[in-house]
């Protein structure tokens, strides 16, 4: 529930799509520059680079039931993954020379882009051997660096024929199109259930998964790359051309059967969708479906930072699923902006704190710059990024992600930071940047002075420690603190800085609060409550009305929200209960466009019987307080 400023709907927050500018194909193009970033020195790429020559220990990469990351060797770990293609040979060596040198584990890989003159299927729909034998060599060379890969079987672009328009289609030149002698005539056809064509394009799936299904480096499958701007993925339509039903539900379902059929291993599945094309709740909900084991999404935006946080903030709070940033990039101008790469060392950052499984995922910088025209100065380009995530990478290392989930985050008046902390009841990441460090220029104030940054979390320790790390390197610390919890929040004062600053926030043994002996259930608050919250500036304030089932315990939805004058309603998620605070999460919410979901309710009741109230927005960092009473 946002509770002081208009938002966009939820569902256009939660699911980000590639522009005109950037999509899920090679042949949708990034912005070709026509001078180079300045504020880091202009590079010489290596035009020809081979891989590792002592090959790389490969580590045990698993997504467990119930886990929101990927472990590493049995440790939940933050993971930087990449989207490389090329034309060539020389290119992918290059792409996978950076992403060793980067310290990026996992590459998405869309399979039926690169290695021109290699179409993907023969004329009969069958896998084309030579292009697979291109593939096998990647991947080999991959897994000798210790690096893991997401193979894409489906792109939007190749199957969409201009009907919805998104700016291009790739259908003239796809293998499968009866015009280049393959076994479509139309790429809707692909969606219809047990058409002929379709029964061709899962069966050439089968083949590849049966190839690939042994190797020790396949990390996950993705389905398709934002299916639902596919031509013919959707069903009916309005007057208007809006999608009304999608069908491709059908489809993602059997394609799934068949990959777990045949996959001995049984990796996880996923599916990415796109917004900036008609879109539907219909085709929200396509991500409850319980055959994909973690959500994707594809944040771009000129304030990428910002984007990725509330991306994934709301994803994780209607889904509950783990969410991965498939890819990612600036938009449009920004990305060819003289200080682009401050915001690219921002958005890295920022993933990493997201409560996303994975960061980095960059389109245009981590490969497909590529296709543009002038080669020369798209290497340049990328080659500035090359090694972007590797302070965040040491950062990260070694760091047991188990039981993070996102922190509400809150600042005091006049703050000149944002940014964004996930963590346990034992362990936090925060990461913090000028918040007047905005696109299209970025400026950075020359140091950041005399600011603080408050967390609400889990668990019971009251001393904690503090070490502030400086961004460049992730492993130099410029300064340690202790810090002590009040109630359910402790406030960091961070260090002077300029540009951006993180820090680990570690429990000490034997600090528990007095107070651990928490009650486990809704008992204590139960019943109907109303009253009136007040924003921390006075500018805004509104009814709140809440109804909290008995005998509820965390992990379950425990009751009901609404905010008549706004209006505004949904369903309350109890995720902690911490010293005699309930933790709620504002899911399913309905009403004016400004409702969304994933709002943060603290909930504590008071010796003289009434019930102290906190709101919090992850994803704007608004706050509300106020009492509540019985009617």
């Amino acid at each position: 529930m946002k509770t002081n400023k208009n938002a966009i709907a939820v569902l256009t927050i939660l699911l980000v799509a590639a522009s005109l500018v950037f999509s899920s194909c090679a042949s949708k193009t990034t912005p070709t520059p026509t001078s180079m970033p300045t504020g880091i020195p202009t590079l010489v790429p290596s035009i020809i680079s081979t891989p590792a020559a002592t090959p790389v220990s490969l580590s045990a990469l698993t997504l467990q039931s119930g886990d929101f990351y990927f472990s590493l060797d049995g440790i939940q770990s933050m993971i930087f993954s990449r989207n490389p293609t090329g034309l060539n040979q020389e290119d992918f060596n290059l792409a996978l020379d950076w992403a060793r040198q980067g310290g990026s584990k996992l590459l998405r890989i869309h399979l039926t882009a690169g290695w021109l003159g290699n179409p993907w299927s023969t004329t009969t729909g069958t896998v084309n051997e030579t292009w697979a034998e291109n593939w096998d060599h990647f991947f080999d060379q991959a897994e000798a660096d210790g690096i893991w890969i997401m193979p894409v079987f489906g792109v939007w672009f190749d199957w969409n024929n201009g009907t919805p328009d998104f700016g291009g289609s790739n259908w003239q030149n796809n293998p499968f199109n009866q015009a280049n002698g393959g076994p479509f005539k139309e790429p809707g056809e692909l969606f219809q259930p047990d058409s002929p064509a379709q029964k061709a394009w899962m069966e050439w799936v089968k083949t590849l998964v049966k190839r690939w299904q042994g190797r020790k480096n396949i990390a996950a499958w993705e389905i398709f790359s934002e299916i639902n701007i596919a031509t013919g993925a959707s069903g009916n339509t309005d007057a208007k051309g809006a999608v009304a039903e999608p069908m491709a539900e059908d489809f993602a379902n059997k394609v799934a059967a068949m990959i777990r059929l045949t996959d001995t291993k049984h990796r996880p599945l996923t599916l990415s969708l796109a917004v900036a094309a008609p879109f539907t709740d219909e085709w929200a909900k396509f991500y409850e479906n319980n055959t994909l084991d973690f959500i994707e999404i594809h944040p771009y935006s000129a304030q990428l930072d910002r984007e990725l946080v509330s991306d994934v903030h709301e994803t994780l709070s209607r889904y509950n699923k783990p969410v991965m940033i498939g890819e990612s990039g600036l938009w449009e101008k920004s990305a060819i902006a003289p200080n682009a790469w401050i915001g690219v060392k921002h958005a890295i950052w920022a993933g990493m704190v997201s409560g996303a499984m994975n960061a980095r995922a960059l389109w245009g910088n981590d490969g497909y710059s590529f296709f543009e025209s002038d080669r020369a100065l798209a290497l340049q380009f990328m080659e500035l990024y090359k090694t972007a995530e590797l302070p965040a990478v040491n950062f990260a290392k070694g760091v047991d992600f188990a039981g993070f989930k996102p922190l509400t985050v809150s600042y005091s008046p006049g703050t000149k930071i944002w940014g964004a902390a996930v963590g346990s009841g034992k362990m936090v990441l925060g990461w913090f940047r000028d918040a007047a460090s905005e696109p299209l220029d970025w400026n950075l104030l020359p140091l950041i002075s005399g600011q603080k940054v408050t967390l609400t979390f889990p668990g019971t320790s009251v001393e904690w420690q503090v070490d502030f790390y400086d961004t460049k390197t992730g492993t130099t610390i410029v300064g340690t603190a202790s810090v002590a919890r009040q109630g359910s929040t402790i406030t960091v004062p961070l260090p002077d800085f300029q540009d951006d600053i993180a820090f680990k926030m570690t429990a000490q043994a034997g600090t528990a609060a007095a107070t651990s002996a928490a009650p486990g259930s809704t008992d204590a608050i139960a019943g109907k409550w109303n009253g009136i919250i007040t924003n921390q500036a006075g500018t805004f304030s509104t009814s709140v009305e809440l109804s909290i089932q008995p005998g509820c315990a965390p992990g379950q939805v425990c009751g009901t929200f609404a905010a008549p004058q706004l209006p505004c309603s949904g369903d309350l998620f109890l995720n902690g209960i911490t010293a005699g605070n309930f933790v709620f999460i504002e899911q399913n919410a309905t009403g004016a466009v400004s409702c969304t979901s994933g709002g943060v309710e603290n909930l504590q009741l008071l010796a003289d019987g009434t019930l102290s109230y906190n709101y919090s927005s992850p994803s704007t960092g608004d706050t509300s307080n106020g009492i509540l009473h019985r009617p």
